[in-house]
């Protein structure tokens, strides 16, 4: 027969274990990295020169499309961005009127959209957290190779909302955006407001972050769950001053003359639709009438 002191002895135990399955079986995964690194990681890839400035943005079909079989549904697609804000973690996009995923957004009233980004999805391309401690450009030769691939790696969605800039009203802040995409993006400038080779309607538009998931890999290693806004802005406030970037520093730089152009006031955007054939005109939105 088992005695008292035996008894609570195993009570306990079983005390113990019941503990450790909950945490297990949480949703924040256990991980040997604290949700502040976590959030600097996620930072940091925003910024990760490897991914391109590259992001997926995912917009909704409006209740009123045409096409009733689209209506409510999600549309997803690469798209540039760029950090181009201090102060906030906002993003910056170039939007073009032709593109459904901004269609979607025009037509929002509040223009909500998600934002994904993730690390370089290549197998070949070691992840920084998981380098061979002399070789930064190969993985730690222990690691296994089914930990090497992209659900290793960190990736991170952004919930929020756009702002569309009006160009007229606000030309410094267009031309601060010009200048800080280009440096990120040299080859919109083909596409940028004013552009004499696009024949598409271009905007700027910041994107805000309301909430934030990251996976930083596998639970077992890397935080994953949920940042909000206040979590976000003062990381990347922290983050800015210690990495500058090109966009930091676009202010005390110059354009190329035949880029300077692009500073120009954005053209009416009825005069611009009527250089279009009749079945490629694009639909008049009320906030764009500034462009």
């Amino acid at each position: 027969m088992i005695s008292a002191a035996r008894g609570l002895k195993l009570l306990r135990r079983c005390f113990y274990a019941s503990v450790l399955v909950y945490g297990l079986c949480t949703t924040r995964s256990l991980a040997w990295e604290t949700k502040a690194q976590a959030l600097q990681q996620a930072i940091h890839l925003v910024h990760d020169p490897t991914i391109f400035g590259v992001s997926t943005l995912s917009t909704r079909y409006p209740s009123s499309h045409p096409i009733a079989e689209l209506a409510g549904h999600v549309i997803s697609g690469p798209e540039y961005f760029a950090p181009c804000e201090a102060d906030t973690g906002t993003l910056l996009y170039l939007g073009l009127t032709v593109s459904q995923t901004w269609k979607n957004v025009l037509n929002s009233d509040a223009k909500n959209a998600t934002v994904s980004i993730a690390s370089n999805t290549n197998p070949a391309i070691p992840d920084p957290r998981h380098t061979s401690g002399h070789d930064s450009k190969h993985w730690e030769e222990d690691r296994p190779s089914w930990r090497r691939g992209m659900p290793s790696k960190a990736r991170v969605t952004l919930f929020g909302h756009f702002s569309i800039l009006n160009g007229t009203e606000h030309p410094e802040q267009a031309k601060k955006a010009l200048h800080c995409y280009l440096n990120h993006h040299p080859d919109a400038s083909h596409w940028a407001p004013d552009s004499e080779e696009s024949p598409h309607i271009p905007f700027w538009a910041t994107f805000t972050v309301d909430k934030v998931y990251w996976v930083g890999g596998f639970g077992d290693e890397h935080y994953i769950g949920w940042f909000n806004s206040y979590e976000w802005n003062t990381a990347w406030r922290e983050y800015r001053p210690k990495h500058r970037d090109r966009a930091s520093n676009s202010t005390a730089t110059s354009l190329p003359e035949d880029e300077a152009r692009l500073f120009a006031v954005q053209v009416p955007l009825s005069t611009s639709l009527e250089a279009e054939e009749e079945d490629q005109r694009e639909p008049l939105y009320p906030e764009l009438a500034f462009q």
